[in-house]
């Protein structure tokens, strides 16, 4: 009925890293971003020009929940992933359009203005796919759960060590030596959370660009 994500499956995270399938006003359905403004300041932004989209995730929704609506992802691959209750994500298909919404007449989305720079607050949404930098920026990894089964994958058993640490050395720069979760979106721009006065804020941390990265995983019907 449908295909089990083989690769990472986001989960534990805020509402606002991932984007949802609504209704919208008109009576149609539109996708949402929740964007936050400050720690205690959120706005809700919709696009309702995604009609390909909404169909692809609906159709898995329906198939597992029995109603249209709710969260997904987009990866770095551009694979729409769906939540499954298990905690694991389905593969609804690839998506190649950005996202970008209207915010008081300036464009939200996935790719920052051409003036930002590493090290820089980062006010674009939220929405990407977490990893985890180790300290001291000496690779980056994340896990994969098969029922009680966990595994650790690195990017340095995919591209070597030194490749693995070119890339971690540059996001710690500005992330900071203790490491911790990096998020990375559609559009393969790197940001991270971090301390601020009024409670959490982001910094950018640059685009992946021309770095080696963890090769998409294989996936039955992908283009």
């Amino acid at each position: 009925m449908f295909t089990f994500y083989p690769g990472l499956s986001p989960s534990n995270v805020n509402k606002d890293a991932k984007y949802s399938v609504t209704h919208s006003l008109a009576g149609g359905m539109e996708v949402r971003l929740v964007y936050r403004i400050s720690a205690r300041e959120k706005e809700l932004l919709t696009n309702d020009r995604h009609e390909d989209l909404v169909a692809m995730v609906n159709e898995v929704k329906e198939k597992v929940n029995g109603a249209p609506g709710g969260a997904f992802y987009i990866n770095e691959y551009h694979d729409v992933l769906v939540p499954h209750p298990d905690g694991t994500c389905i593969y609804a298909g690839t998506y190649d359009d950005i996202l970008e919404f209207d915010y008081d007449g300036q464009v939200i989305g996935p790719v920052p203005p051409h003036t930002l720079t590493p090290g820089a607050s980062w006010s674009g949404p939220h929405a990407g796919i977490p990893y985890v930098l180790r300290a001291g920026g000496t690779d980056i990894k994340y896990e994969l759960t098969s029922g009680r089964r966990i595994r650790e994958v690195r990017l340095s058993d995919e591209v070597g060590p030194e490749a693995a640490r070119s890339l971690a050395r540059r996001l710690a720069a500005f992330k900071g030596d203790s490491g911790g979760r990096v998020y990375i979106n559609e559009a393969c721009h790197f940001f991270a959370p971090r301390a601020t006065a009024d409670g959490t804020g982001y910094i950018y941390l640059g685009a992946l660009e021309d770095d080696a990265w963890f090769p998409a995983p294989e996936v039955p019907g992908r283009m």
